[in-house]
């Protein structure tokens, strides 16, 4: 596949170059604070060569225009996930959808649901879309032989999930060149699909939601880039580190008195005994949907992740 390769220059907005490649605006050379271009690769271009050879075209351009001060690097970056499948993910309910952000909009064509996003405006946003319809509009037909030849049938309807992500939201990694930026990208993927945005299935009777489990869709899509036991960690914008000793053990020291002071307990050794006793037969009398030590080590890894803490695999243990 070869996109068209037809430049011209914008009369309304000189300095800034398109094709069906590139977005390119040339910054003002009095400017010493911008970078010297801001660049947009195509959609088009990016399925046709990919990205790594991307850059590379994009590095000959702009050795064109000028000085070039450092390697390129990432202002915005969009992943998505083409996919058919037999659950509609936009009839689910909005509570079973737990999220980091607030806003939740739904997108309708004559009654029909064509689409859902998350978080719109923000550092971070998502959209579930019918990405068949959608090409009814924007004749992005290059799309169709890929999908065919990964099987699809032009009666199935194509959903598209897609993330994207403003410079300021994005973890350290990320911000580095964008040669380097293209090797966590299934980490970055992960992240998005486990800890910013995941689909569950609401549980009966527990109405702490992050402890419903995962849905079976929902596991196949995070798992579309899945990453490696041995993949390198994230380091997230809000620097969070791990709790220290003090924070976690105060916290259980608030629990094991409360629960001694309540059962009228004053030797420590039975308190513990008895508040593990006690602990273990509350959640088998409220179990956790994954089971309590399958969600416990789903929360622990997740957390792990996000304090920079590497854990060995299952098989490592």
């Amino acid at each position: 596949m070869t996109p068209s390769s037809q430049r011209f220059e914008s009369p309304e907005k000189p300095g800034r170059f398109k094709d069906y490649w590139f977005h390119i605006q040339i910054s003002n050379a009095c400017a010493s604070a911008l970078p010297l271009a801001h660049v947009q690769i195509r959609s088009e271009y990016l399925t046709a060569v990919g990205a790594v050879e991307a850059l590379k075209s994009l590095d000959a351009i702009v050795l064109f225009l000028g000085d070039v001060q450092g390697p390129a690097t990432i202002s915005r970056l969009d992943l998505f996930v083409d996919f058919v499948g037999d659950h509609d993910l936009t009839s689910q309910p909005g509570f079973a959808w737990v999220k980091r952000c607030r806003k939740r909009d739904i997108h309708e064509d004559r009654d029909r649901i064509t689409g859902i996003s998350f978080g719109a405006g923000n550092e971070i946003s998502a959209r579930l879309y019918d990405k068949t319809t959608e090409l009814l509009k924007s004749k992005k037909d290059y799309l169709k032989p890929l999908w065919i030849a990964k099987g699809w049938k032009e009666s199935e309807t194509v959903w598209r999930m897609e993330f994207q992500a403003r410079r300021e939201s994005l973890p350290d990694e990320l911000k580095a060149s964008a040669v380097l930026a293209l090797k966590h990208e299934a980490a970055w993927w992960r992240y998005l699909c486990t800890e910013w945005l995941r689909l569950t299935i609401p549980s009966q009777g527990d109405e702490t939601r992050s402890r419903w489990s995962t849905h079976p869709v929902w596991q196949e899509l995070a798992a579309v880039w899945d990453v490696p036991e041995d993949a390198p960690l994230l380091t997230r914008v809000s620097k969070q580190r791990a709790p220290c000793d003090e924070a976690i053990f105060k916290a259980g020291v608030w629990g094991l008195s409360s629960f001694m002071a309540r059962e009228g307990i004053v030797d420590f050794d039975v308190g513990f005994g008895e508040f593990l006793h006690a602990f273990q037969k509350f959640h088998d009398e409220k179990p956790f949907p994954e089971g309590m030590q399958q969600y416990i080590d789903r929360k622990a890894r997740l957390k792990a992740r996000r304090y920079n803490v590497r854990m060995p695999s299952h098989d490592q243990e």
